[in-house]
């Protein structure tokens, strides 16, 4: 029997999070899931344990005793401003993966953005592209960052470029 995995998420609150997390939870292969974030979840499970953290001062062994790390924190600049985006899109996961190297951490999986490129002149695709940049120069031994085009999820906010995508696609539903 195949050894089951260690799995400790950052950013499950979010839309795409909690989808991840749900997964996760409803996966055979995962024996337990650590979901880190600022306040507590709203999900009862054997699996899940929860960690209240300060990402400005996150503890050394935050990590520890994991396999796989998956990273889906975000926080859009229209709603947070330009400080709180580069904090959560870049400062907050680098420190996030920087743990969970440190900790041993073997896989780490990180939710970036079409387009993400360090040397963009746009601020978005700069600060997602120089996050991407720093953790696939980490050396995980598998680092997998996945850049969708649009994130076709559930949101409490609304935002007008996924809500044209979306009603474009229920076209073909």
């Amino acid at each position: 029997m195949a050894s089951k995995f260690k799995v400790i998420i950052a950013g499950a609150s979010g839309a795409t999070g909690k989808l991840v997390l749900n997964r996760l939870l409803n996966t055979d292969d995962v024996e337990k899931i650590t979901a880190i974030g600022r306040r507590k979840l709203e999900i009862d499970n054997p699996k899940l344990e929860q960690r209240i953290v300060n990402f400005d001062e996150l503890p050394d062994d935050l990590c520890a005793e994991h396999d796989v790390a998956i990273c889906t924190l975000g926080a859009p600049r229209t709603k947070y401003g330009k400080e709180m985006f580069i904090k959560v899109e870049q400062t907050y996961v680098l420190a996030f993966a920087e743990r969970c190297k440190k900790s041993g951490v073997k896989q780490f999986h990180m939710l970036s953005g079409h387009g993400a490129d360090a040397t963009s002149r746009f601020l978005y695709y700069q600060i997602k592209g120089e996050a991407d940049t720093k953790i696939a120069d980490m050396g995980f031994e598998r680092a997998i960052i996945y850049r969708p085009a649009v994130l076709l999820v559930e949101r409490s906010d609304s935002r007008f470029y996924e809500s044209v995508v979306r009603s474009m696609f229920s076209a073909f539903d």
